[in-house]
């Protein structure tokens, strides 16, 4: 089989991981506190054995992995009084899943039938002592404050949201839509809340960017495959010559 059509089909599976993450920017393109993913394609050069061209070489197009886009989203008032967003683009709240603890810049909190305060997916948010915050189930008004503050009736708690950053945030991988783990982004340092009350954080991700993308990768891949084709058709050729008697 020619070297070619490995080079075009690495450029196919290329564009197969940019079509499914534009996809999923689109999807996500109005869920609060949601970070763009970006795919990092490295390319590699591989040198052919070939005497009669020995600077020949062709070019792979390797997916390595999916980042998420740390830039902060724009921030939308709501006058709901569970709703807060962190001033701190690096700042992220720390939450209680099945997993162990995750951490996330979606804001977007309520109050369980019990009285504990969880994320839109139902995740325990964590206080300094790690531990969820709670009220009263039979509490009056709850808000939060802009330090964190859980209040009831306008008095403290006692209690606060728990956030923190890392010394290395580019080794936070995503969980999920929202939530960030750290792979080797380092030991999360705790932080002082300052927040914007009754705000969300929208997604950063444009969904007309993501339309474009979608666009350019699915012309991309059609123009792989019709290279893979090519060579295909080259090959097939090449056999019929050969067997043809002369």
């Amino acid at each position: 089989m020619s070297t070619g059509i490995w080079a075009a089909a690495s450029g196919m599976v290329g564009q197969q991981a940019a079509l499914d993450v534009a996809a999923g920017n689109i999807a996500n393109a109005n869920t609060p506190g949601f970070r763009a993913d970006r795919s990092l394609f490295r390319q590699t050069l591989v040198a052919a054995n070939n005497r009669a061209a020995p600077t020949l070489a062709l070019r792979y197009s390797v997916a390595r992995t999916v980042e998420p886009d740390r830039r902060q989203g724009q921030m939308a008032q709501t006058g709901h009084p569970l709703d807060v967003a962190l001033r701190d683009p690096n700042a992220l709240f720390v939450v209680s899943t099945p997993n162990g603890e995750r951490y996330t810049r979606a804001g977007n909190f309520q109050l369980r039938t019990d009285g504990k305060l969880v994320t839109a997916g139902g995740d325990l948010v964590l206080g300094p002592n790690h531990k969820p915050l709670s009220v009263a189930t039979d509490a009056g008004a709850v808000r939060i404050g802009p330090t964190g503050e859980l209040e009831v009736n306008g008095e403290s708690t006692g209690q606060r949201l728990l956030t923190v950053t890392f010394p290395r945030p580019e080794g936070l991988v995503k969980e999920g839509a929202v939530l960030l783990r750290s792979q080797n982004a380092g030991r999360p340092v705790a932080r002082d809340p300052e927040l914007m009350t009754e705000t969300l954080e929208l997604s950063n991700a444009s969904a007309l960017d993501g339309m474009t993308s979608l666009v350019t990768a699915s012309r991309e891949f059609e123009m792989m495959s019709r290279v893979v084709e090519a060579f295909s058709d080259i090959e097939r050729r090449s056999a019929t010559d050969i067997m043809s008697p002369k």
